[in-house]
């Protein structure tokens, strides 16, 4: 199941600021900042709260656009589910509509 995007209610409404759900999980956050030396990088993605992990894991990074950060993100947590025998979890969020993307 692919991982959700869900706003960042605390930040303002008009924020590329979101956190990658897996079900009420918080796995992960995305959000642009500016980023003057590489204009071509303004997204941040990071993994939340995962220890240890495969070498070719990687925990943050930075890409051009909102779909390379989620994709960016997803890659990443199923490597670190794959690392630890988990599986991901597959019912959906219970948290309102009105909280999500």
């Amino acid at each position: 199941m692919p991982l959700a995007p869900m706003r960042n209610l605390e930040a303002s409404q008009e924020a590329d600021d979101f956190y990658l759900m897996s079900g009420d999980l918080q796995v992960g956050r995305i959000f642009k900042r500016a980023n003057e030396r590489k204009p071509d990088r303004q997204f941040l993605w990071a993994l939340n709260g995962v220890f240890g992990g495969p070498p070719e894991m990687r925990v943050s990074g930075m890409v051009a656009t909102f779909d390379d950060a989620q994709a960016a993100l997803q890659e990443n947590w199923d490597k670190w589910l794959a690392w630890a025998k988990l599986e991901e979890i597959t019912k959906p969020s219970t948290r309102q509509p009105s909280e999500n993307l």
